[in-house]
């Protein structure tokens, strides 16, 4: 993964159009159009149309070939034929050039081996390249259109990432008629350098974006691709449309997964996209899911409830203080609030400041039809700045034509989402919803659970060596009941099964790989339900409870445990979920699992069918979409007269970091934050805790404590930028144990883990006053030197 150079991309200072041209139809004629008609030129940049054809293009002087530019150019444009593109990148970036847009299509008998040597050319000189088959980029704020699209992006906070060229103008025509604008607006082509990973880092970072939609074709690199949303979703709304289902068995429901593992919002049409986008250009922050509803019509607030009941969210309940409101200015007091046709504006603006005040709605839904009593203008003109105002999510529906256009422009002038019907106003409150729910899930620090021991998983990983070694990829049944055990399942004995009436929840788990995200776990109904694709999910090992909780919450099998088992059942079910991703992930060699149906007795988990199959490590090759804990790096070390423990932190380590937090002196803390802080939020606690072992890691030192329990002694953590050339570290020591070699300890664990994974230098910032941290940068041959911000110092240690 990538952004290096990503900049002469979207903020060049020179760009050239090789295969520049006059004649109608030609692409390199319309890119050199929308250059020149952009504010690309009069803002400074600099434009060369190359042609050997022409001598003048467009009032400007045409070259015919790469040498006889006046410069390198840092953003190449290629509308050449595809056998000319591989040596123009050479000559490119021999010359200096550092990015460039392939608007060549590259297909037929020859594709491959001309985007391989076009792949070739550009590695040596890290030339960048978007393409091929891209309609190019657009930065609206720098008046950059470097694309074929037929209409110029206005300037907003959204950025537009597109494989298909075709949706890409679709979505620019729609948001030009409702004055959405974008940030950046990329076609990315064919990927074959520059892909969806290296954009999200991108945009991530990018201050002008403040959103990101894709629109999702084909993905490969998934771990890079989960790696990159993971971190863009942290920051900002990320959202997905698929386009085209993939035919494989259960390839939807693991897409589906992905997305919602990494924080992002997926919608399944264009007709949602286009309100993800109405919704996201104008979306508040939300804290819950409970909406209320205030409407002219009865019906239309029937219709809302109807959507909004399908939509898994529900209508608010209303405090007494409302209903008095509501009541004293002649409004209905329930929710859906019905004014009638007849309600004058004073009656709107009443209802509507006493819904925005209502502590138990989350949000507001105003629904219209126009009748001939009320102007909607007049109605519009008075609440309009009501809900603008407001601190919470205002949704709205202007039924009709003509007879509310003006109603419409009104709320969309005052930064208002409005929709043509309730339905779809209600679903972009449940897409606001179902995004919040996958950010809660991304940013949940889940409670700690028993594992598998190692001498289990030992045991485990014998049977499986040995079977394999005996060229046996089935195991015997004592060998396979040995195995599941290992792993907290039992296969029943002849008296569970008896126990096996229609009042116990039948469940099944199995494994299985997908070509994009590898390994993955199913979990649904079991028994004769199992059947029903609806009520089947995935996910992406490694699981923890709250992931597997969710899972379960997601299907048939979470209702009928409610109904007539206990919550020990329940939790088991999911402890058994999160125990199977663990035997996924430790061990490769597994090829099938499937157990179903699987009961929950008594507190216990029992298997009354088990499938499972082996085969050979080489032959699994299979690469986990997200990287599972790296226990290979936990480390036992002499300290203090006892022994500690180094290891990489993990998500349920967020309850003892709390206490870890609360140990510190605020002078600590103050030298660690920046800041006096009191607390962690939960937030930045689950920032701390649920780390990407693929960009970042964090080594705590723990022992037990008095009463037996772990406690965290100190913890240095490193991020690396998505190049691997710096990694940003931190640490700090408990307070109580400072001064005793701990910290250089976790320094030498971090020091030791970045240089191997190859890693240009750790570096860091600190305050001036911080000694202890500079002394400890420089006993490892680091370097300590000004910071361009008074009373900080730059601390860098290479390690190459």
């Amino acid at each position: 993964m990538s952004i290096r150079n990503l900049d002469r991309l979207f903020q060049p200072r020179s760009v050239a159009v090789i295969g520049a041209s006059e004649k109608p139809q030609r692409i390199g004629t319309r890119v050199l159009d929308n250059l020149v008609e952009g504010t690309f030129g009069a803002g400074g940049g600099q434009l060369w149309p190359v042609n050997p054809k022409y001598a003048r293009l467009r009032g400007m002087p045409c070259y015919a070939r790469v040498s006889a530019l006046p410069a390198a150019p840092e953003l190449a444009i290629l509308c050449t034929p595809a056998a000319a593109v591989p040596g123009l990148i050479a000559e490119l970036g021999a010359r200096g050039t550092r990015a460039a847009i392939v608007m060549t299509a590259m297909d037929g008998r020859d594709a491959d081996s001309l985007r391989q040597a076009m792949l070739n050319a550009a590695r040596p000189h890290l030339l960048r390249i978007l393409g091929p088959g891209s309609l190019g980029v657009q930065s609206p704020a720098a008046g950059l259109n470097a694309s074929f699209h037929h209409l110029p992006a206005g300037a907003g906070k959204l950025a537009f990432v597109s494989q298909s060229g075709a949706l890409a103008a679709a979505v620019l025509d729609w948001a030009a008629l409702r004055g959405i604008g974008f940030s950046r607006c990329i076609a990315m082509g064919g990927g074959a350098d520059v892909d969806f990973g290296d954009l999200l880092d991108y945009l991530a970072a990018d201050v002008a974006t403040h959103a990101i939609l894709l629109c999702v074709e084909q993905l490969g690199a998934a771990r890079k691709f989960m790696s990159a949303g993971r971190l863009a979703a942290r920051g900002k709304p990320v959202i997905v449309l698929k386009v085209g289902r993939d035919a494989a068995p259960g390839a939807d429901l693991v897409f589906d997964a992905a997305i919602r593992r990494a924080g992002m919002l997926r919608v399944y049409s264009t007709e949602d996209l286009f309100d993800a986008v109405e919704t996201l250009a104008r979306r508040r922050p939300q804290r819950g899911e409970r909406l209320a509803v205030l409407t002219n019509s009865g019906g239309l607030g029937l219709i809302a409830a109807d959507a909004l009941a399908s939509g898994g969210a529900r209508l608010a309940p209303l405090s007494d203080d409302t209903l008095k409101q509501l009541t004293k200015a002649g409004a209905p007091p329930a929710n859906p609030v019905d004014l009638l046709a007849d309600a004058p504006v004073e009656r709107y603006t009443a209802a509507v400041e006493a819904l925005l005040r209502e502590p138990q709605a989350d949000a507001l839904l105003f629904l219209h039809a126009p009748t001939a009593m009320v102007s909607s203008q007049l109605i519009a003109e008075a609440v309009a700045p009501l809900m603008r105002a407001a601190g919470k999510n205002v949704l709205s529906c202007w039924l009709g034509g003509s007879s509310v256009t003006f109603a419409r422009q009104v709320f969309a002038d005052a930064g208002l989402p409005t929709y043509d019907t309730p339905e779809k106003a209600v679903h972009g409150f449940v897409q606001i919803a179902q995004y919040r729910r996958n950010q809660e899930l991304l940013m949940e620090v889940p409670a700690g659970q028993p594992g598998t021991s190692a001498p289990e998983r030992a045991a485990a990983r014998a049977l499986v060596t040995a079977a394999l070694a005996a060229g046996r990829t089935e195991l015997p049944d004592d060998d396979a009941r040995a195995l599941l055990a290992a792993y907290g399942i039992a296969l029943a004995t002849p008296a569970q099964a008896a126990l096996a009436g229609h009042t116990l929840a039948a469940a099944r788990i199995q494994i299985g790989a997908d070509p994009v995200f590898g390994p993955v776990v199913f979990f649904g109904q079991g028994g004769i339900a199992a059947e029903v694709a609806a009520d089947r999910v995935a996910g992406l090992p490694p699981l923890n409870m709250v992931l597997a909780r969710d899972m379960v919450g997601r299907t048939r099998v979470a209702r009928l445990l409610a109904q007539g088992q206990t919550a020990a059942d329940a939790e088991a079910i999911v402890r058994t979920l999160v125990q199977v991703a663990d035997m996924v992930t430790e061990l490769p060699e597994l090829a099938e699992l499937d157990l179903n149906p699987l009961l929950a007795i008594g507190g216990a988990v029992v298997a009354l069918g088990a499938r499972l199959r082996l085969q050979s490590a080489a032959r699994s090759a299979r690469t986990l979409a997200i990287r599972p804990y790296p226990q290979e790096l936990e480390q036992e070390v002499a300290w203090d007269g006892g022994h500690i423990l180094l290891r990489p932190i993990r998500p349920e380590d967020g309850p003892q970091h709390q206490v870890f937090f609360h140990a510190l002196d605020p002078d600590d803390v103050r030298l660690r934050f920046f800041s006096a802080m009191r607390e962690l939020p939960p937030a930045q606690l689950a920032r701390l805790t649920q780390i990407d072992y693929d960009r970042a890691m964090a080594f705590i030192a723990t022992r037990n404590g008095a009463d037996g329990q772990p406690e965290t002694l100190g913890v240095a953590r490193a991020v690396t930028d998505p190049d691997n050339q710096h990694a940003e570290f931190a640490i700090i020591v408990r307070s109580d144990l400072k001064g005793r070699g701990l910290g250089h300890i976790l320094f030498a664990k971090l020091v030791d883990y970045f240089r191997g994974r190859g890693t240009g230098a750790i570096v860091g910032d600190a305050l001036a006053e911080n000694l202890g941290v500079q002394n400890l940068v420089r006993r490892f041959g680091g370097v300590v030197s000004a910071h361009p911000e008074a009373g900080m110092v730059r601390l860098e240690l290479p390690l190459r």
